[in-house]
């Protein structure tokens, strides 16, 4: 197990989507921050630094994920950010990846697809951290 908690910030316009989802990632042993607005996750970003970003690309209020991914690797640049969304169109996910997306899942997905993605990128991220 790792020893450092991994830091976890959730983006999601939806209230009850954000706190189940936090509520599963505490439970692992993860520290878990969530926004509801893309304003908020790049503040809450910029102040705890989180280790991993699960981001909503379609926000109710106008802005983009991928905006708001864009922002988060410019506060917070080794974030690991995964995108999650309904949208599997080969320009969104190549934008992405552009904007430094490591993931991109789309909805409906399990509990175990997200786990299985994120327990992926907490073993790279606990290898970069004895190796440099």
């Amino acid at each position: 197990m790792l020893k450092k908690k991994l830091k976890v910030l959730i983006l999601d316009d939806e209230k009850d989507i954000c706190e189940f989802v936090r509520l599963l990632f505490r439970k692992k042993g993860y520290l878990v921050y969530k926004a509801f607005s893309g304003n908020k996750a790049v503040s809450l970003a910029k102040k705890v630094k989180p280790d991993i970003a699960l981001l909503d690309i379609y926000l109710k209020r106008g802005v983009s994920g991928i905006d708001v991914l864009s922002r988060i690797k410019g506060v917070a640049p080794l974030c690991q950010c995964v995108m999650v969304t309904w949208d599997s169109a080969k320009e969104k996910i190549k934008e992405a990846r552009k904007s430094g997306s490591v993931a991109y899942l789309t909805k409906p997905l399990t509990i175990e697809q997200l786990f299985k993605v994120v327990n992926r990128i907490a073993k790279n991220i606990a290898k970069r951290g004895k190796h440099g």
